[in-house]
C-alpha cells in the first residue's frame, strides 16, 4: 500500500532492494531473548580513553554496535531489564565523574525496521 501511495511499481522496489547489499553493511545481533524484548539505546560520547567503553559494552548479554570516530563513539545497544539499564548508567556516571567520559548524550530507539 504504501508503495501505491507514493507511486512506486513494485518491480522498481525490487530492483532497488537487490541492490542494498552492495550500499549497505549488514550487521546480525545477539539478543537471547529475542530482539523485540528489549529496550534499545543509542549513546554518543566524547572521549579521550575510546578504547575503554567498547570493553564496557562488550560485557552486555546482546551485541552493541559501536562506531568510533577521532575522540568520539557511537554506541547502539539493547538491554532487557530495568537492573541492567540502571547498572550500565551508574557505570556510565562515574566515567563521567573521573572524567574518562568529557560529554555524553543518550536517547532510547522508540522506532526501528525490523524484518
Amino acid at each position: 500500500p504504501l508503495l501505491q501511495k507514493i507511486n512506486v511499481s513494485y518491480e522498481t522496489y525490487v530492483k532497488w532492494r537487490k541492490t542494498l547489499p552492495d550500499y549497505c553493511t549488514i550487521h546480525t545481533g545477539f539478543y537471547p531473548d529475542g530482539y523485540k524484548n528489549y529496550e534499545s539505546h543509542c549513546f554518543f560520547f566524547s572521549t579521550d580513553y575510546t578504547h575503554l567503553l567498547p570493553t564496557l559494552f562488550s560485557h552486555l548479554p546482546t551485541t552493541p554496535f559501536i562506531i568510533e570516530v577521532d575522540t568520539h563513539l557511537l554506541v547502539f545497544c539493547s538491554l532487557l531489564s530495568p537492573k541492567a539499564i540502571r547498572t550500565l548508567f551508574c557505570s556510565l556516571y562515574d566515567m563521567k565523574t573521573t572524567c574518562l567520559i568529557k560529554k555524553s548524550y543518550h536517547t532510547v530507539l522508540l522506532s526501528h525496521f525490523h524484518q
